[in-house]
């Protein structure tokens, strides 16, 4: 690739990146069913036309936000792996911060979740069809986890359904407490969260 095709694809991704940053601050200010096209160039400061040079809908750019989002929330739950290469079992302290990172997350970014879990729960099937998307592969994961504490000796269980169990509870207790304005602390819903789920499967 010669110079200048480097970078125009640079240039191309600064400013899909651009349209991306635009639509997630005019949805967390107006909501998405709010939301225009139109608003979401002006807050980039360029023209409708160039912004479907990038994204066919405003539906297009939310999909990528909460791939987005999905994928940050798999990511952290990887880091879990790190105790397995040496040969040990995940502490419930890991798991504990890896929920006090996942309430950090929510926090900040409270209005984009609700805007996820609102799309995410509706009637269109396309929507629903990413949420299912999303729930197995971070489903995934989680079997990813249970399968080597079986390795490890953990009790005997169903890998397929704790990991749906986790999954759901995981996202159904964040689901709670973003919809109720936090109103659990942040250290008890973490350390509530960690009991339920790892007693049990996990040693200190």
């Amino acid at each position: 690739m010669s110079l200048r095709a480097k970078k125009s694809e640079i240039i191309k991704k600064e400013k899909k990146n651009l349209f991306i940053i635009s639509a997630l601050s005019v949805f967390e200010e107006k909501g998405f069913n709010n939301t225009r096209i139109k608003d979401i160039t002006e807050k980039a400061g360029t023209s409708v036309g160039n912004y479907y040079n990038y994204f066919k809908s405003k539906e297009e750019v939310f999909e990528v936000i909460i791939s987005g989002l999905a994928e940050l929330m798999i990511s952290k739950f990887r880091e879990l792996f790190i105790y397995f290469q040496d040969n040990r079992i995940p502490p419930i302290s890991a798991v504990k911060n890896l929920f006090r990172g996942y309430a950090k997350m929510f926090k900040a970014k409270k209005e984009t979740f609700l805007i996820f879990l609102e799309q995410m729960g509706g009637i269109n099937i396309k929507y629903r069809t990413k949420r299912n998307e999303i729930i197995d592969n971070f489903t995934d994961e989680v079997e990813k986890i249970i399968l080597k504490l079986l390795e490890f000796g953990a009790r005997s269980q169903n890998p397929k359904l704790t990991a749906r169990v986790w999954t759901s509870t995981v996202l159904g207790v964040f689901n709670w407490w973003i919809r109720s304005d936090f109103d659990l602390e942040e250290e008890e819903l973490v350390i509530n969260l960690t009991e339920f789920l790892v007693k049990g499967t996990m040693t200190n």
